[in-house]
């Protein structure tokens, strides 16, 4: 049986076409991608991060041996046996998945659609936001969007005003250099930023990066 082939070297990679992602299935639990490795031939540039107990349900306990990215070291996939060679099931996080062709480290991927060149020298970048969490940190750089979890919550402006002063810090800027230029009431948010390079504001952002 023919096998269709899907490789991982960042956060964002894989040898689908984008109209295919759907196809394959989904947990219900995370909503992660469910790869059979009878049906996909899977090669990872991921590194073993260690095993996690989640509960599921009632009286329920499931073990996931992670994965990270071998370049940007952000939690991308997970399986439920030990031993990598022997499980059936690989399960890719939701957002790993996207058209990016990485060949071997973050630096060398291309830079991902949701980082534009505009007009002028601005560079655009599209940022969805979780607001409320612990700590204020950049989570996932995929080719849709940058997520990035804010602590302050979106009432009032705070969670906008703590996301200028965030990535300001992250991308070395003045809040004068940045301008949120769609997204003030809603999460789905156009960072647009002068004086830097999308290749820049690219590996900025990996640096940063948290799972």
């Amino acid at each position: 049986m023919a096998r269709t082939r899907i490789s991982s070297s960042t956060t964002a990679s894989t040898a689908l076409p984008m109209s295919s992602l759907p196809k394959i299935p989904k947990r219900k639990t995370d909503k992660a991608y469910v790869l059979d490795r009878n049906k996909h031939l899977v090669r990872l540039n991921a590194r073993e991060a260690g095993k996690v107990l989640l509960k599921r349900g009632e009286g329920k306990v499931e073990r996931q041996y992670r994965m990270t990215c071998a370049g940007c070291e952000l939690f991308v996939c997970y399986r439920t046996e030990e031993g990598l060679e022997s499980a059936s099931f690989i399960y890719v996080v939701d957002g790993a998945l996207s058209t990016i062709a990485a060949e071997t480290t973050p630096q060398d991927a291309p830079v991902p659609p949701c980082i534009s060149q505009l007009e002028g020298g601005l560079v655009q970048v599209a940022i969805e936001v979780e607001d409320r969490s612990q700590r204020s940190a950049i989570t996932r750089v995929n080719a849709d969007d940058v997520r990035v979890t804010i602590a302050a919550p979106a009432a009032r402006g705070e969670a906008n005003n703590e996301l200028l002063e965030f990535m300001g810090k992250v991308l070395g800027l003045k809040l004068s250099q940045m301008t949120l230029q769609r997204g003030w009431n809603n999460k789905s948010k156009l960072l647009v930023i002068e004086d830097l390079t999308p290749r820049e504001v690219y590996e900025k952002l990996l640096e940063a990066a948290q799972p």
